[in-house]
């Protein structure tokens, strides 16, 4: 079969890891609907990375998959209205 060459954009590159602070993002997930729309994004990505992570305790992860649960049910409280869907 030949190879297929696919260009891919610059932003879909790996980031280079970072260190992601676990006690400070479970407090900031409790109070994501009081941050602006970057810092709320930002702070689901980084849940997300914890949660891929599997070097990360489990206890931490799902601490963190139980506030990062509550942030989206809460954003969707939020953000939705009406005849609006989430």
């Amino acid at each position: 079969m030949p190879e297929i060459s696919v260009n891919v954009s610059p932003d879909t590159s790996p980031r280079p890891k970072q260190k992601i602070p676990l006690q400070k993002l479970y407090e900031d997930l409790a109070h994501i609907d009081k941050m602006d729309l970057t810092q709320s994004a930002k702070c689901r990505e980084q849940a997300q990375q914890v949660l891929a992570n599997t070097s990360i305790s489990l206890n931490w992860r799902d601490a963190i998959a139980e506030r990062l649960h509550e942030a989206n049910h809460t954003l969707a409280i939020k953000t939705v209205t009406g005849d609006d869907s989430y």
